[in-house]
C-alpha cells in the first residue's frame, strides 16, 4: 500500500509540475500554443492547395518550436492588419506571420527575431526595358501592402536615392496585401511592386516569365520576429529558448532548406533585436 501511495503521489506531483509550467506561460488553453497568421505570403505561410491547409516556412518553425514546448499548436488565421489587435485581445499567444520586428511594432509587442530578409521592387516582364534598375523608379509609383514596414521602406530609400538627387520621389501606394498590389500592377495602376525577396522568389515560381526584379534589396537587415505580449514574457523567453534547440540539432537548417531560405539564416534567437 505504501508503494502504491508513493507512486500516485510521484505521478500527482509529475502533473502538478506540467500543469504549474504551462500556467507559468500563460497560454490561452492548457496543452496548446495559439498563433496568429495571415496565410497569403508565401512561402513564409499560405493555404497549400493540393491540401487545403496552411503550410510555409513560418508553419513548420512554428510546430518545431512547439514540439519542444511539449505544445499542439493552433493556428488562427487573420489580416495582416488585425493580427497585433487580435494579440492584444486574446484570440491567440503569439504572433507568426512574417512580420518585421522594428522598433514602432515593439513599443506594443515584444518579438523573438528568427529570420531576416529585405525588401525589393519588382515589375512586369513587359516593363523590364524601362525599369532596370532601382532609380528608374523614380517619379513612379510603387505598390506593397500597407500593413507591412515597406512603404517606409520605400520612402527612405526614395529620399536618399532620388530626392537627394534632384529626382521625383517614388510614390507609394498602400494596397491590402500583396496579392493586391501585384494584381494593380498587372492591370497597369502600378509601375512596380515591393515586396520580401525570399517571396517574390517564391511567385516567380509560381508565376514564370511574369516578373523580373529590379535592383538590389533596399535593405538587407529587415529580420522578421514572432510576436508576444509584452506582459507575458515566460512565454516569450521560453519559445526563444525552444528556438536555440531547433537552431542547436539542425532542424531549423533543415527548414530553411525545405524552403529555399538557406541565405536568410539567423544564428540565434535574439529578443527585440532591431533597434
Amino acid at each position: 500500500m505504501k508503494i502504491t501511495h508513493l507512486i500516485v503521489s510521484a505521478i500527482a506531483l509529475l502533473t502538478a509540475s506540467a500543469a504549474s509550467a504551462e500556467t507559468k506561460l500563460n497560454l490561452i488553453t492548457d496543452g496548446e500554443i495559439r498563433i496568429l497568421t495571415n496565410p497569403i505570403y508565401p512561402p513564409m505561410e499560405f493555404v497549400n492547395p493540393d491540401s487545403g491547409t496552411i503550410d510555409g516556412f513560418d508553419v513548420d518553425l512554428a510546430n518545431a518550436v512547439a514540439k519542444k514546448l511539449n505544445l499542439t499548436t493552433v493556428f488562427v488565421t487573420s489580416a495582416f492588419q488585425e493580427l497585433q489587435s487580435g494579440l492584444q485581445t486574446g484570440r491567440a499567444d503569439m504572433i507568426i506571420s512574417g512580420m518585421s520586428d522594428n522598433v514602432k511594432r515593439q513599443a506594443s509587442m515584444d518579438f523573438v527575431d528568427y529570420i531576416t530578409s529585405g525588401p525589393i521592387l519588382f515589375t512586369t516582364k513587359a516593363n523590364a526595358e524601362q525599369y532596370k534598375q532601382t532609380v528608374d523608379l523614380c517619379g513612379k509609383t510603387v505598390a506593397g501592402s500597407r500593413s507591412t514596414s515597406f512603404g517606409d521602406n520605400v520612402r527612405d530609400w526614395s529620399a536618399a536615392n532620388c530626392e537627394a538627387r534632384g529626382k521625383p520621389a517614388i510614390k507609394f501606394e498602400g494596397t491590402a496585401d500583396s496579392n493586391a498590389a501585384r494584381l494593380g500592377m498587372k492591370q497597369g495602376r502600378y509601375d512596380a511592386v515591393v515586396q520580401g525577396i525570399e517571396t517574390i522568389a517564391y511567385q516567380m515560381k509560381l508565376e514564370p516569365d511574369t516578373f523580373i526584379l529590379v535592383g538590389d534589396p533596399l535593405l538587407s537587415n529587415d529580420t522578421f520576429g514572432m510576436g508576444f505580449k509584452k506582459d507575458n514574457t515566460a512565454l516569450r523567453d521560453a519559445v526563444a529558448d525552444a528556438f536555440d534547440e531547433v537552431i542547436k540539432d539542425g532542424i531549423y537548417g533543415e527548414i530553411l532548406k525545405k524552403w529555399g531560405l538557406v541565405h536568410n539564416a539567423v544564428p540565434k534567437a535574439v529578443i527585440n533585436g532591431v533597434k
